[in-house]
């Protein structure tokens, strides 16, 4: 299970910003932590960048657990999960170096092989994954609709929003976690960025696709 901070999560992708909903505007300082709900929201998927192709490894893997990633304006790193918590890191392909990612992704390629106990608590799961990136409570679980679900091609979709904790949120203020189960396989993907469209499970935000 991951580990609480101030140790980062080894391999989630944080990943919010094309779904069928958004997360709220995290509160202020002073506000009470109570528990953020996810509201209903449409949004264009953003626009490609530059093609970059995808580490031979990191398909490896993703295939592994029923995924194919996306080249399309996404670069990809190797993260060392000692260190992190997480498995990879995407960011969006610029040909300004100095220009400001407008999201960052974790992936954390989480459970191979999600046995019958573990299945019935996918939601748990993810909210607990949630938790440890959070500075305050995140939001429920939601179990996103059928029509997400298809887009991404995968078998199901649980989204948490939470607000970053200072070592996660250090470019961006917002995030979300999508857990993605496919044939079985659980990943967690994390999504950081400061705008609410840019967290939604879309293909194109994600980087990822269900395999065929």
């Amino acid at each position: 299970m991951i580990m609480r901070r101030p140790v980062p999560l080894t391999v989630l992708v944080l990943v919010l910003a094309g779904s069928s909903f958004a997360c709220g505007h995290p509160p202020d300082a002073a506000a009470p932590r109570a528990a953020r709900t996810a509201t209903s929201t449409a949004s264009p998927e953003p626009a490609p960048g530059p093609i970059v192709p995808v580490p031979e490894t990191l398909q490896l893997v993703a295939g592994q657990f029923g995924l194919t990633m996306r080249a399309e304006g996404l670069t990809w790193k190797v993260l060392r999960r000692n260190v992190t918590r997480f498995d990879w890191e995407g960011r969006p392909s610029s040909t300004k170096v100095s220009a400001p990612a407008d999201r960052e992704l974790l992936y954390s390629f989480y459970i191979e092989k999600l046995d019958d106990a573990s299945a019935k608590l996918v939601p748990q799961i993810v909210a607990s994954a949630a938790a440890n990136l959070a500075d305050g409570e995140p939001c429920k679980p939601l179990d996103e609709p059928a029509d997400v679900v298809q887009a991404l091609g995968v078998d199901r979709v649980i989204s948490v929003c939470f607000e970053p904790s200072t070592f996660y949120g250090k470019e961006h203020r917002m995030g979300m976690l999508h857990g993605l189960v496919k044939n079985g396989a659980l990943t967690i993907v994390v999504v950081l960025a400061n705008e609410r469209s840019k967290l939604l499970p879309l293909p194109s935000v994600l980087g990822v696709h269900g395999a065929r």
